[in-house]
């Protein structure tokens, strides 16, 4: 029975391993378009250094009008590793010591050495079970901190659909702000090309970035984040049978006794 729970898990685990592959096409189709649009010899054309600080610096400032420094620090950490993984990566080493002890009818006591609380799960759950806590207040605090990081993740998320809105108008503003300066330089032949440059540019940059970069990577999250809680719910289950399991051997005990 384990061997096949084993097997299961090894596959499960194959599947995971494709997402970086997955994110690597995806790179490579979003490099094919722009080249596409562009043409080979003309991509250099769609750098334009003053078109795209209007649109991403005004973007990034936008966003930290909304949200502190700390939240969007942690939603680029969040995003770096969803990037490189699902969420579940750093969870299946848990998940399968998990699988090992319900089947084989051991103790939550034996995952860990704990002595104290680290914030790596199993051991606080081990350190929680040595002091005496019932499942019932294992749980809730468990399910309290995932809370916490599930809302972080959602903040994440919330950051990239509110920057997908906000390059477009960024640039339009650009795009305004480009024809007012070819209007002002009618006189000026030599000045009409930058200031066109620019409002054109703008309008590119802020529908690429909101099209091809926030709102896919906003997606991405949005995926993860699904597996997030169904993996920490697989978890939490678990762990409560390993912790019925106990608190049940426990009042065998002592209606023995």
């Amino acid at each position: 029975m384990i061997d096949g729970l084993r097997e299961k898990k090894y596959v499960q685990s194959r599947k995971k391993r494709m997402a970086p592959l997955s994110f690597a096409i995806a790179i490579g189709l979003f490099v094919a378009v722009i080249v596409a649009t562009a043409g080979v010899n003309q991509t250099q054309s769609l750098l334009d250094v003053r078109g795209l600080l209007v649109v991403l610096g005004g973007t990034i400032a936008s966003l930290l009008f909304q949200f502190d420094l700390e939240s969007i620090w942690k939603s680029v950490n969040i995003l770096f590793k969803s990037m490189i993984g699902t969420p579940d990566k750093d969870t299946r080493n848990q998940m399968a010591e998990l699988d090992d002890l319900i089947l084989r009818g051991g103790s939550i006591s034996e995952l860990r050495q704990s002595e104290g609380l680290n914030g790596e799960l199993l051991n606080d759950v081990v350190f929680m079970n040595s002091q005496g806590l019932l499942f019932d207040e294992i749980d809730e605090f468990i399910t309290g901190r995932i809370k916490d990081q599930y809302f972080d993740r959602e903040i994440a998320v919330s950051v990239l659909q509110k920057a997908s809105l906000i390059a477009p108008s960024f640039g339009l503003f650009g795009t305004v702000v480009g024809l007012v300066h070819v209007m002002q330089s009618m006189s000026s032949p030599g000045q009409i090309g930058p200031a066109m440059s620019l409002a054109l540019m703008t309008t590119a940059y802020g529908a690429g970035l909101a099209s091809i970069i926030f709102t896919p990577l906003a997606g991405r999250l949005e995926y993860h984040n699904g597996i997030y809680l169904e993996v920490h719910k697989q978890i939490l289950s678990k762990i409560g049978v390993l912790l019925k399991r106990d608190e049940r051997s426990f009042e065998q005990l002592k209606a023995a006794a």
